[in-house]
């Protein structure tokens, strides 16, 4: 199980729709990480606010490329 409260900004996971995301923020709540995506060309988007993302929508940690 995947403890939310340790996670810090830069991590990547591993959403349970296939997504990947990088954390930009965890608010310490153990429920709720705001995730950046790539584009469709494979790059983070710097501009883009990123998602609030659930705890029960996360998979786990990304495999290390």
């Amino acid at each position: 199980m995947l403890n939310l409260m340790q996670l810090k900004v830069g991590q990547k996971l591993q959403l349970r729709d296939g997504r990947l995301g990088e954390i930009v923020e965890n608010f310490g709540d153990g429920i709720w990480v705001q995730l950046r995506f790539a584009s469709e060309n494979g790059q983070t988007d710097l501009g883009d606010d990123g998602e609030l993302i659930h705890c029960e929508e996360i998979a786990g940690l990304a495999e290390k490329e």
